[in-house]
This record gives structure tokens, sequence and C-alpha cells, in this order.
């Protein structure tokens, strides 16, 4: 197993980092400056069914009409504080 290729935008003064497969590109991970904490793509988890779904959405500023989140589930538009 090879260690995932990353990419952090250059523009930007303190850009997330993310981490992606490098044969297939597959979004893995995303790193934020400052967050101990490592964002994992849930899609890329063998057996996810043990989360139990989401815990939150973030950035909902973005959501398309087609993305619909669960009753109840806390949701931000940007990164809450």
């Amino acid at each position: 197993m090879q260690a995932p290729r990353t990419f952090a935008r250059d523009d930007l003064e303190a850009p997330v980092t993310r981490e992606f497969c490098g044969r297939c590109g597959t979004h893995l991970a995303t790193r934020r400056p400052g967050l101990e904490a490592v964002i994992l793509k849930i899609g890329m988890l063998d057996e996810p069914a043990p989360y139990r779904g989401p815990k939150m959405a973030i950035f909902t500023v973005d959501k398309q009409d087609f993305h619909h989140l669960p009753d109840g589930l806390p949701a931000f538009e940007r990164l809450p504080g």
C-alpha cells in the first residue's frame, strides 16, 4: 500500500490539505490547519455502518437542491465556531 497523494492550494494563507489515492483519485481525507482531527470521507471505508451516518453537515451554503439532509441533523452554512 502506498501513502496517499496530497494537494493544498498555494494561493491561500492556511489551506486544507486533501489526501487522495494516487491510483484512482478517490478523495480519502482532509486535514485542516489547527484541527487535530482528520476528516475522513466515509465513502472510502469498507464498513461505514458502525459510524451510523453523519454527525453534522457543514458548508450547506453550497448545498444543491438534490442534497437531502436527515431531519434533526445539525447543519452549518460554514464551519461551526
